[in-house]
């Protein structure tokens, strides 16, 4: 029996166009993994509150892509629960964590250097998380 691929997509994102939600470590091993379906739901929320197209830099990673190699234990890429949004200043990135703390995310990281922001939703967190690169 052949196993049924469940594509994970929303109105704004899919993986078949933004390649970048799933993993981009080029291993041959890789599992490809995906922003799971829960927080891309959330983004679509922040997308259309927005109202403005965001370019996702980053979504999911496996274990071997290179910015997860050196963590102890697996963080929101991995999980599957967070995402890099391209930005082009603090104006953007702040209205993105506004706009993104309302529908239930709360892991901030930006890095206005690279032009970033990332979003993550922690479930296990009762508090937002805000840091810079």
């Amino acid at each position: 029996m052949e196993k049924l691929k469940v594509l994970i997509k929303t109105k704004n994102f899919n993986p078949e166009s933004d390649v970048k939600l799933l993993c981009t470590c080029g291993n041959e091993v890789c599992d490809k993994r995906s922003v799971k379906q829960m927080p891309l739901n959330m983004l679509q929320r922040v997308r259309d509150d927005y109202n403005l197209p965001m370019i996702i830099t980053s979504g999911g990673r496996c274990p071997l892509h290179k910015d997860e190699l050196n963590r102890s234990v697996p963080a929101d890429h991995q999980k599957g629960l967070g995402v890099d949004i391209r930005i082009t200043g603090l104006i953007m990135a702040m209205k993105l964590i506004a706009i993104a703390s309302k529908y239930g995310f709360n892991a901030f990281g930006v890095n206005l250097k690279a032009g970033f922001v990332h979003i993550g939703y922690r479930p296990e967190q009762n508090k937002i998380s805000v840091w810079t690169y």
